[in-house]
């Protein structure tokens, strides 16, 4: 048996863990071990790819806030971005509603949490749009090599925690206003 320690903040990566393996959930939350351990590629490389993704995250973030593309660019070339950058910005103005600013409310890179029991459920997510009309919508940045399968997206535990956590402790993103989960919508862009 497992005990958690008091209140103790599930994610949904932690989520994931406990029902992937619960042995790699004991060492990396409960015993904090380094985990995973090494895998096969060079770990250079998967070193390299993670610090890639971190820094397509704080770019998407600091464009999200008012910063323009092009004093972006030379930071997003100097991390190795071209290519990635270049799609994101051409599609970000429409993706995310950004192009009409005055009719939508943006949080890039936000941090909900909610009491669960004894426990808290903790959820950071890239950036969340409000609609005019109430309409929640998740943006997931998915910076991996390939595009994940939709099934596989489906059974991950970020796709239902996610919505369900904005909606129990979003109100205060919609005016106070409690949220449906039929005004919530999760996007996840690669």
């Amino acid at each position: 048996d497992m005990f958690l320690p008091d209140a103790f903040t599930f994610s949904q990566s932690s989520l994931q863990d406990f029902v992937d393996c619960r042995r790699r959930f004991q060492l990396r939350y409960l015993q904090r071990a380094a985990w995973p351990a090494l895998q096969s590629e060079p770990a250079l490389e998967a070193e390299r790819f993670a610090q890639q993704g971190a820094a397509f995250h704080r770019l998407a973030q600091q464009f999200l806030t008012g910063l323009p593309a092009e004093r972006l660019e030379p930071l997003a070339a100097q991390a190795g971005l071209g290519e990635w950058w270049h799609s994101f910005t051409q599609a970000a103005p429409h993706l995310a509603g950004i192009a009409d600013p005055a009719s939508l409310r943006l949080y890039p890179e936000i941090t909900l949490t909610a009491p669960v029991g004894q426990n808290r459920l903790l959820g950071k997510y890239d950036l969340l749009r409000l609609s005019p009309d109430g309409k929640l919508t998740i943006f997931d940045w998915k910076t991996s090599r390939q595009r994940t399968q939709r099934k596989w997206l489906a059974s991950r535990l970020q796709t239902r925690l996610y919505p369900y956590l904005l909606v129990r402790a979003g109100a205060y993103l919609n005016g106070g206003n409690p949220l449906a989960p039929e005004q919530v919508e999760m996007v996840y862009w690669f």
